[in-house]
């Protein structure tokens, strides 16, 4: 079996109690309907647990034993701080229904269908979303060698093995799998259906609690699914749109975001909390913004510590604009003191469960470029004269059509609206979606793909889906001026919004379920399990064992060793070029590059008795793993070298040295 339902489901669990047993306390300032607090309370708790666990681990074993340990003292603290009466940003009047919940449930489940395997005759694939669950080997690493990381995607003799990625999210996992035993693939696709559930109930929250209206939630299921109107430009004008838009990746809705990057996707969750903990400490003076601020530090850091992009990049874009625009109540209500108190807190704790996530990462700046400047060009010719409004009128609008045209229909219509005006809060959620896609618009990141421009922008994709569903669900067939665009609006793009998503699912999750093809590399794939037993069989879990980059290279979508990634538990030293570009942060391009070709060459059969040396000595490659697919396979030099020995086969299939 590649994975298996029960360890996925127990992951789940453990997951969702630490979520809970942290946050059910501290839900306490946000909102005081409890059924309201339980939509919110896993994503705040996880939040904290997150960055707090990683600095506690640095220092201790991570063991099932002392994982429990410090989630029993972090409840402890949790409820021990948020204790008493507490004056909450929202007070709801309504909550969501069980029903809406059991809809919700079935919806996050699509994200988790596009990682799990698939069956087709006797062959298995994946998803094309499984290429960026290669971070599984994050999670198994964390798992079974504790923190910090060393590096699953590359070693080298003489360089520090340090993983540099933001790793929180996998932290996470990874505590999952070491208390059920699950494999890091079960944890990983246990936690992407939670983020996904995590982050569809807060973005349901805020629509109800701004709107004060339960079927604002039953609004942000369909709203979640609708995809980019790109495709269905293309399916109804054939090439018309590619001769003048440029040809640049597109941005990701929602659906396409839960099932690629969870990581991302719950640091952009968690941005929107800590906006609204950065609001209360700004504007209520009700007592209790002092605990506030140290447990929106802890998530300040989880935020940034899942996603530098999503946590990193957009609250220091969001939180200064804020921050400027509540000057004047704060000097009116004379609270300088308070408000400077309770924020240095906040950063003092973010920089002390941070501080060693951004000590590692920071070896980058010295050896790679992280970020550059453009114009995010959207038209064919390159003249950022029509690009600037460009992005706005045309990408915006095709890429996130119903939720962008909705949301600015709010935006002018609360000017009007005096019965559930937040002038605060309106204008900091009005900020929060602009101040990411500005980012987008003129950032982007050079490490190897626009990371950032993809991932800035979930608060913003978040939050204008919050604020639709809160439209749709008081405004919608109202005869008034906004009722009638509002209408207009949900008739024109919902519909081609949910096929453009509908279509984006079953490319992911079913496809090869339904269409095949049966393949050699996929009948090889689902047997891949039993060697990868006896890799580590022989293999300890801090070794690095070299195996063939390109091997089954058409399971997915970009050539590249998959079963490695999500079924070896162990690390490899010669990854697929993308891995190696990505999370090989010392090596340049170039270097990547050389090494990723010193390995190609290695397994397509010109391998040298000097060349396995220096794959095991220069490159620590304790172990080599040779299959029948392979051109290294039975050639002399492997039977006639002092370098590898065989030590475990099946015959005609592969063979493993040492």
């Amino acid at each position: 079996m590649l994975v298996q339902i029960s360890p996925v489901i127990s992951s789940t669990l453990v997951s969702m109690t630490i979520g809970y047993a942290i946050g059910l306390p501290v839900s306490k300032y946000f909102e005081s309907n409890i059924r309201m607090r339980l939509l919110i309370a896993p994503v705040i708790g996880l939040g904290i647990f997150g960055a707090a666990g990683v600095s506690v681990f640095h220092l201790l074993p991570l063991t099932a034993s002392n994982l429990i340990l410090i989630v029993v003292a972090l409840f402890a603290v949790a409820l021990w701080l948020s204790k008493g009466a507490i004056e909450p940003l929202f007070r709801s009047p309504t909550s969501p229904s069980l029903s809406w919940l059991a809809v919700a449930f079935l919806l996050c489940l699509l994200p988790t269908f596009a990682i799990i395997p698939q069956h087709y005759g006797e062959s298995v694939g994946v998803g094309y979303p499984i290429w960026d669950h290669a971070k599984i080997a994050i999670v198994n690493e964390i798992a079974q060698n504790g923190l910090p990381p060393a590096n699953p995607f590359h070693s080298q003799a003489g360089t520090p093995p340090t993983l540099i990625y933001y790793y929180v999210w996998h932290f996470i996992a990874a505590c999952s799998s070491v208390v059920t035993g699950a494999s890091g693939w079960e944890a990983d696709i246990a936690l992407t259906g939670l983020t996904a559930l995590f982050s569809t109930s807060v973005v349901s929250w805020l629509a109800v609690a701004r709107s004060r209206s339960a079927n604002a939630a039953w609004w942000v299921l369909p709203l979640l699914l609708a995809g980019s109107l790109k495709s269905i430009v293309r399916f109804a004008s054939g090439k018309w749109l590619d001769t003048w838009m440029a040809h640049e990746h597109g941005l990701q809705t929602w659906i396409v975001q839960a099932a690629w990057v969870p990581q991302h996707l719950f640091s952009g969750t968690l941005t929107l909390i800590i906006v609204l903990a950065y609001l209360r400490i700004l504007y209520c003076d009700a007592g209790g913004n002092l605990v506030l601020a140290a447990f929106m530090g802890a998530m300040l850091a989880s935020a940034y510590g899942s996603s530098m992009w999503a946590g990193g990049f957009s609250l220091l874009s969001i939180l200064p604009i804020i921050g400027a625009l509540s000057v004047p109540h704060v000097l009116r209500a004379k609270r300088l003191l308070e408000v400077a108190i309770s924020l240095s807190s906040a950063v003092t704790i973010a920089a002390l469960c941070a501080g060693v996530l951004v000590r590692e990462q920071s070896s980058i700046i010295h050896a790679r470029k992280v970020v550059a400047f453009w114009v995010f060009p959207i038209f064919l010719g390159g003249n950022w004269f029509y690009d600037v409004p460009g992005f706005w009128a045309v990408l915006l609008l095709l890429e996130f059509g119903v939720v962008f045209l909705a949301f600015i229909i709010w935006s002018f219509s609360i000017v009007s609206d005096e019965t559930i005006r937040r002038p605060h809060i309106d204008r900091a959620i009005i900020v929060a979606v602009i101040a990411p896609l500005f980012c987008t618009q003129f950032l982007h990141s050079v490490i190897m793909y626009n990371d950032l421009g993809w991932r800035v922008l979930i608060p913003s994709l978040l939050l204008m889906t919050a604020m639709t569903a809160a439209l749709f669900s008081t405004r919608i067939e109202k005869n008034t001026l906004v009722g009638r665009l509002t209408t207009m609006t949900a008739i024109i793009f919902l519909v081609p919004s949910i096929l453009a998503g509908a279509q984006c699912v079953y490319a992911a999750n079913f496809k090869f379920r339904v269409e095949g093809p049966e393949t050699e590399e996929g009948i090889a794939f689902k047997a891949s399990p039993e060697m990868w037993k006896a890799v580590r069989q022989v293999t300890p879990s801090a070794e690095a064992v070299a195996n063939n980059p390109l091997d089954l290279a058409s399971v997915t979508r970009w050539p590249g060793n998959i079963a490695w990634a999500v079924l070896s538990q162990r690390r490899n030293c010669g990854t697929p070029l993308g891995l190696l570009r990505a999370y090989a942060a010392q090596l340049t391009p170039e270097q990547a590059s050389g090494v990723y070709e010193f390995f190609v060459d290695a397994f397509e059969g010109n391998a040298t008795e000097d060349q396995l040396r220096v794959m095991k000595e220069k490159y620590l490659c304790k172990t080599l793993v040779v299959t029948s697919r392979d051109g290294l396979w039975g050639k002399p030099v492997l039977d006639n070298n002092s370098v590898y020995k065989l030590v475990s086969e099946e015959k005609g299939k592969w063979r493993i040295y040492r």
